[in-house]
């Protein structure tokens, strides 16, 4: 039994998996067994009233023998039961396609009170699936996680079932690997194309062409295929896609044909090499005949298979731009292309500046407007609780001025009363205080959210607790004195504010110094070949036309440690920060050649 899960995100909506589950054309029938859209779309509301990344989680179960209707519901409650879902808050739908029914079971990501469990979910329901095959007495299949599965098993006491699903895991093969996801299929499938046909042929192709990249490109193009580099290469360097004509995506070459990267990474190498030219070998012997007695030397002893490179008088050197490099040399090119990337690098960090990111320094008048902007509902809350509190005291003085006050229970009613005034006024002016610590970024917390009635178990001595805090209500009430309390605040946030940039610049110092000496570097890095000698020359060309940036730079930096001469110096020192001065002319040494034949 195969069994797959896709978690759909809250911002996607319910709305295209309806419509795949509850209206498949290529279905032959569809039985609707618990749930319905409107459930899926309240699931998908709630999920985004509760701020969740996933609102839904659909389940699609595939048994390889026929099962019952029954047998298929029951397998959707162990699924359940796995995840720790409830039963009764899920949709269950079975599909029929060839005569054979598959399940699609959806589950809310959120449970009532908690999200649904996703902690190792693939295994877990592989391991479901596997004890419901040997339940049910069906073939096993072998997947990705057979071990760990049998690992849990044991672990559960399932000695037998473990040993049935250890039986499956094979011994010096690759683990199985899906050639495409679910939802490529479902792409293909809209544009009226078959996936696992085209996997197949593509197989096929390869096997066809021995392995052969220029023998399979040629395949290909032959069945209206093109294979190219993939649009993600800062993730995924070398990475090739295969596509039709058109440019419908069919997937990526390394997961279709079963190829390890590393092993694809090598066949473009492979083919990147320039092809074998024929040469021609001329004997040494023939050219020492032609030398003159006294010049003549004994022939040099080849091999059979000598092979003396021709000279290409005849052609002329091509000049061509950075931005088009598809008619170079593949290496080469790849080469460029580090370069230009190097380059674009070291001139982004030397461009950003971390001291932006603060912005400017804002006036004191604007930052008091803001706050007192912000902190207006919460002074409001402030006032009317004071009113009541006032009120509540009036209302206790008076039950205790009453004789009867308290054997009528009048007494008690009114130290309640002037209780739970006093508890709601301190709660607002702790929630004010800690706001405006926040507000001014001075305490890096959000406050802890207002609990209006405030609970009796935080209930303390609140004797004098009233007079204790007069001072700050009738502060912040005012807004003459608010503005008093708020300007320590605001010089203290100014001076954090400046502590900050001076660290963040003192850190980014070094980085913007390495950036530009690697510009430096780079940017003398096309003409610096001209003063090598032959041998470390045809080195950094062979760099180049393979495509190796850094490996061109370490031959370069080689070169430089072994010569002292200022012209070869090319890699400059961080530390270095002064520029090295010419030294002025003297006229009495210096005697530059006339331009004029000198009279005779």
């Amino acid at each position: 039994m195969i069994v797959k899960e896709t978690r759909i995100k809250t911002g996607s909506g319910h709305k295209a998996l309806a419509a795949h589950i509850l209206q498949g054309e290529k279905n032959e029938a569809i039985l609707l067994l618990e749930g319905s859209e409107y459930w899926l779309k309240d699931w998908a509301k709630e999920a985004k009233r509760e701020g969740l990344t996933y609102g839904l989680r659909h389940i699609a179960f595939n048994p390889e023998q026929a099962m019952t209707d029954p047998e298929l519901s029951e397998f959707a409650d162990r699924l359940c039961e796995e995840l720790g879902a409830d039963k009764a808050y899920r949709a269950l739908i079975l599909h029929q396609k060839d005569g054979k029914r598959h399940g699609h079971l959806i589950l809310p990501e959120w449970q009532h009170d908690h999200v649904l469990s996703s902690r190792f979910s693939y295994m877990r329901l592989e391991k479901v699936a596997r004890l419901e095959e040997i339940r049910l007495g069906q073939p096993l299949i072998a997947g990705r996680h057979d071990a760990a599965i049998a690992t849990a098993l044991r672990k559960e006491g399932k000695h037998r079932e473990a040993g049935l699903v250890e039986a499956l895991i094979p011994e010096g093969i690759p683990l199985p690997r899906a050639a495409y996801t679910s939802q490529a299929r479902r792409i293909t499938e809209r544009q009226a194309l078959d996936l696992p046909a085209l996997k197949k042929e593509i197989t096929a192709l390869w096997q066809q062409s021995g392995e052969k990249l220029p023998a399979f490109r040629r395949l290909l193009q032959e069945q209206g295929l093109v294979m190219r580099k993939g649009d993600k290469s800062a993730t995924r360097p070398g990475a090739h896609i295969i596509e039709t004509a058109d440019g419908t995506l069919i997937g990526s070459f390394t997961r279709l044909t079963k190829i390890r990267m590393k092993d694809f990474r090598a066949l473009l190498m492979q083919e990147a090499l320039p092809a074998e030219e024929p040469r021609f070998v001329r004997p040494v012997a023939a050219r020492a005949h032609r030398l003159r007695p006294h010049t003549a030397r004994p022939p040099r002893v080849l091999p059979a298979d000598a092979m003396i490179l021709p000279l290409r008088r005849n052609t002329r050197p091509q000049i061509t731009s950075l931005s088009q490099t598809q008619a170079l040399n593949s290496g080469f090119a790849h080469y460029l292309t580090d370069w230009k990337k190097e380059v674009a690098r070291c001139e982004h960090v030397i461009r950003q500046n971390p001291l932006s990111l603060y912005g400017p320094v804002p006036t004191r008048d604007q930052v008091f407007q803001n706050i007192l902007r912000e902190i207006r509902p919460l002074r409001i809350k402030l006032k009317k609780a004071q009113e009541t509190l006032d009120l509540a005291y009036q209302e206790r003085e008076a039950a205790y001025a009453s004789l009867l006050g308290g054997l009528s229970g009048r007494r008690h009613k009114a130290d309640e009363a002037f209780e739970k005034a006093m508890l709601i006024l301190a709660e607002i002016l702790r929630y004010l205080i800690e706001t405006l610590l926040h507000l001014f970024g001075l305490r890096e917390q959000l406050p802890q959210p207002l609990t209006v009635p405030v609970p009796t178990a935080r209930e303390r001595d609140l004797k004098n607790y009233y007079d204790q805090k007069r001072q700050y209500v009738s502060a912040l009430l005012d807004k003459e004195r608010t503005l008093v309390l708020l300007k320590p605040l605001y010089k203290k946030s100014i001076e954090n504010r400046k502590e900050e940039q001076s660290k963040a610049e003192t850190s980014y110092r070094p980085t913007l110094e390495a950036a530009q000496n690697r510009l430096h570097q780079l940017r003398q890095l096309p003409g610096l070949h001209k003063d090598l000698d032959e041998a470390t020359r045809k080195a950094f060309f062979r760099a180049q036309h393979i495509g190796q940036l850094e490996q061109a730079l370490m031959i370069l930096q080689a070169d430089h440690l072994k010569t002292d001469l200022p012209q070869k110096e090319f890699f400059k020192r961080e530390i270095e920060t002064t520029t090295r001065k010419k030294p002025a002319p003297n006229p009495q040494t210096n005697h530059n050649p006339s331009v004029s034949p000198p009279l005779s």
